[in-house]
C-alpha cells in the first residue's frame, strides 16, 4: 500500500490522542503529512477552536483529510496564555505550557476540588445550555469543514443525544450528572438540533470499543495489588475501529500497511510484557519512535 499524497488533520479528546496509538494513529500512517491535535480532557468548545486554528495555519483544501472526534457536553474549556497553577500534566509527557486546561468533566473529584465547587455550579451550570453550546460548535465546525470542500467525518465517545453521560459502562469517572435520559424528551425546545447532518459521522467509538470487553486493557496497580480496568480504548480495539469502521467510510480497501501491522505487533508485546500502566507508557516512547512526537499542538 502506497500513502495517500495529501494531509490528515485529526482532533478529538482522550480517545482520540492517549498514552498509545489510537485509531488516528493507525491511520496516520497512510498520508504524507499527519497532525493529531487531540489532547486528553477536552471539551467540545475546544476540539472546535483547535480545528479552527488548525484551518487558519494550514488552509484545509479539498486535497485534505479531517477527522473531529467530539466529547461530552459535560466539560467546561478554558484557555489562558498565562501559566496556572492548576497546569495539565502526566506522568509521561511535560504539559504544562498547553493553554487549554480542560481536565475532563467538570464533575470529576479533580475538578470538583480545584476548579467548580457549588457555587460555580448553582452559578454557571445547565447541562441543557451546555448541551447546546456543544451542538453549536458542532454545526459551526462542519459549516467551516464545508466551505473547505476537505473530506471530513465525525465521531463521539457516546450517544450525545442523552443527558448524564458518555461513559455508560463507567461510573465513577464524574461523568454522570443525573440519571442518563433523552434530551429532546427532557427539553423540547432543543429538537431543532435534530437537523444537524450527520451523513458524514461515523458509528460512537467509545460504544463501539465496548461492545468487545474482551478486548479492554486490565492493569495491576502496585499500591493496591489488583488489577483495574482501563476505559479507554485498548490499541486493540482502536485498531478493529481503524478497520471496520474508519478505513471503509473513507473508501480505503487496501490491506493495512507494513508500518501499521508492525505497530500493532509490537503493542502487542508490549502489553504482554508491561502489567502496569507507566511501564507500558514507558515502553511505547522507548520503542515505537514516531509516538515520542504526539502531544499538544497549538496554542
Amino acid at each position: 500500500m502506497t500513502k495517500r499524497k495529501s494531509r490528515l488533520f485529526v482532533f478529538g479528546c482522550s480517545f482520540t490522542m492517549y498514552a498509545w496509538p489510537t485509531y488516528a494513529d493507525f491511520l496516520g500512517y497512510e498520508f504524507d503529512h499527519y497532525e493529531n491535535w487531540g489532547f486528553p480532557g477536552l471539551g467540545n468548545r475546544a476540539i472546535a477552536e483547535r480545528v479552527a486554528e488548525c484551518h487558519i495555519k494550514n488552509n484545509f483544501t479539498e486535497d485534505d483529510t479531517v477527522i473531529v472526534q467530539w466529547s461530552t457536553h459535560i466539560r467546561n474549556d478554558w484557555h489562558t496564555f498565562k501559566r496556572s497553577n492548576l497546569q495539565r500534566g502526566d506522568a509521561i509527557r511535560n504539559t504544562e505550557d498547553i493553554g487549554w486546561k480542560t481536565k475532563g468533566s467538570i464533575f470529576n473529584y479533580m475538578n470538583r476540588e480545584n476548579c467548580y465547587d457549588d457555587k460555580w455550579i448553582e452559578t454557571f451550570w445547565d447541562e441543557h445550555s451546555y448541551f447546546m453550546h456543544g451542538q453549536n460548535a458542532i454545526i459551526l465546525t462542519q459549516g467551516l469543514l464545508e466551505s473547505t470542500h476537505c473530506t471530513y467525518r465525525m465521531l463521539s465517545i457516546g450517544d450525545m443525544e442523552k443527558l448524564g453521560t458518555d461513559m455508560p459502562d463507567f461510573p465513577g469517572f464524574g461523568e454522570t450528572t443525573q440519571k442518563e435520559v433523552d434530551v429532546y424528551k427532557d427539553k423540547t425546545e432543543l429538537q431543532v438540533y435534530k437537523n444537524i447532518d450527520k451523513s458524514k459521522w461515523l458509528e460512537p467509538l467509545g460504544l463501539f470499543a465496548w461492545k468487545n470487553k474482551e478486548k479492554q486493557y486490565t492493569f495491576y496497580d502496585p499500591n493496591s495489588k489488583k488489577d483495574w480496568v482501563e476505559m479507554h480504548p485498548s490499541h486493540w480495539q482502536h485498531y478493529k475501529y481503524l478497520n471496520e469502521v474508519v478505513r471503509p467510510s473513507l473508501g480505503l480497501k487496501d490491506k493495512n500497511n507494513d508500518k501499521q501491522v508492525s505497530t500493532l505487533n509490537t503493542l502487542d508485546k508490549l502489553k504482554d510484557e508491561n502489567k502496569d500502566l507507566l511501564s507500558f507508557e514507558k515502553g511505547i516512547l522507548d520503542n515505537i519512535v514516531e509516538y515520542k512526537h504526539i502531544g499538544y499542538l497549538g496554542f
